[in-house]
């Protein structure tokens, strides 16, 4: 079949669309609701993924997790065996530091959910408190907007100083600088030497309600309190994402031994990166992924059914133009092209309607919805592709079936 022959019969299908508007409207309709319906789940889908995948960003482009327990993501507690294991300390730390020639940077912490806080009349009983280094803001990419951070000055002398971030500061001091001030950090007084930039949200829940102080100064006063209500965990840097890989597996290697872990025993200890929170979430939202595409496809289904009936339909009111045409040479390849293309036309008008309000739906929900969407470029070359499998998986049997009429007999219906 020529181009030519192709051009007139989609401009044929494209008459026979304006002649027969409310049916061609309605057939349209069904294949352009599958089409918003599958472009709607991916816009949601990849908006989620791109949504985690900044998120993980903004903890550090190739930071990795090192601490007793287990990576776990939505689990609310350790296991009874993780919280027996033995703790990290900063022994590990240091053997870390010199037999890793994979890292840039090591950063220990020492966490506590909350603690209460104090400023004259003022109080915060939500802050987590950090105990760190001074490697901390390297490490993490995080750093002081005002004054200084904890220095190696105040590690070996424990001294009484904090750091605060946005939240912390925006809750006792609303109206001041904080610098040089002095607050209570659970009936304890430490003068403010610093104000963190502002980090943003992880997950909802913001990363700005944050206090900092010398590691030294957290373990005299909490660090015997147990997990999970105080853990300590080890950040590190490696030289770049180039030595995620080697600088896990040498970390790996150096606590095994330290901790005399058997040979074919697994950790007991946990280890992880982005890419590892990055592949679990892909692992959680896989079935989510195919739930939502079948659902995506069934209302495809609907749609190419109601294509299917429609030309059948058409195949039957048009039998004596089939056969008008046949008389005068049209083949049955002709007759098999001309209401195949016409399918395929109908459905490809129904999915770009589909994507264009699909489009429009994804960026009200961005501006109207905390519901992250995204539609991604292949997504449309996807969507449109699909409408037209649906014309010709749908049109294919009516144009068969008009190709087979005989053409005497087509010429005699009335």
């Amino acid at each position: 079949m020529t181009f030519d022959d192709i051009k007139e019969s989609a401009l044929l299908a494209f008459s026979t669309v304006r002649a027969n508007k409310l049916r061609s409207a309605l057939t349209i309709l069904g294949v352009g609701i599958g089409v918003v319906t599958l472009t709607f789940m991916v816009s949601i889908i990849q908006g989620l993924n791109k949504a985690f995948a900044d998120q993980i960003e903004a903890l550090g482009s190739n930071t990795i997790f090192v601490s007793k327990f287990d990576p776990s993501f939505g689990r609310t507690r350790p296991t009874s065996e993780e919280l027996h294991r033995k703790d990290l300390d900063v022994d590990d730390v240091e053997a870390i530091r010199r037999e890793s020639p994979s890292l840039e940077s090591i950063a220990p912490i020492r966490r506590k959910i909350a603690v209460s806080v104090r400023h004259l009349d003022r109080q915060s009983d939500s802050p987590i408190l950090f105990g760190v280094t001074p490697s901390y803001e390297f490490t993490l990419s995080q750093y002081v907007g005002r004054g200084r951070f904890i220095t190696d000055a105040d590690l070996s002398e424990r001294a009484n100083v904090c750091v605060l971030a946005q939240d912390v500061v925006r809750a006792l001091f609303p109206y001041e600088d904080p610098l040089d001030k002095e607050i209570k950090i659970g009936g304890t007084p430490y003068r403010i030497v610093g104000v963190m930039e502002t980090l943003g949200n992880f997950f909802g829940q913001s990363r700005d309600n944050s206090i900092f102080i010398p590691l030294s100064s957290f373990d005299k006063f909490w660090r015997d309190i147990e997990p999970p209500e105080v853990i300590f965990f080890v950040i590190v840097r490696p030289r770049s994402r180039a030595y995620v890989k080697p600088a896990i597996d040498e970390i790996t290697d150096i606590l095994r031994r330290r901790r005399q872990v058997p040979p074919r025993a697994p950790n007991n200890f946990g280890i992880s990166s982005q890419d590892s929170l990055l592949d679990f979430y892909n692992q959680l939202t896989g079935a989510t992924w195919l739930v939502l595409t079948a659902i995506s496809f069934v209302a495809l289904m609907i749609g190419g059914i109601g294509v299917m009936n429609i030309m059948l339909v058409s195949v039957t009111e048009r039998t004596r133009e089939i056969g008008i045409r046949k008389a005068v040479g049209a083949t049955r390849a002709d007759i098999l092209w001309q209401f195949l293309i016409e399918a395929v036309v109908l459905t490809g008008i129904g999915g770009i309607s589909g994507l264009f309000v699909g489009e429009v739906a994804s960026l009200l929900m961005n501006k109207y919805s905390p519901l992250p969407a995204f539609v991604p470029v292949w997504a449309i070359f996807v969507g449109i592709g699909i409408s037209a499998s649906v014309g010709i998986v749908f049109g294919l049997w009516p144009a068969w079936k008009a190709a087979r009429l005989d053409p005497i007999e087509a010429l005699r219906y009335e």
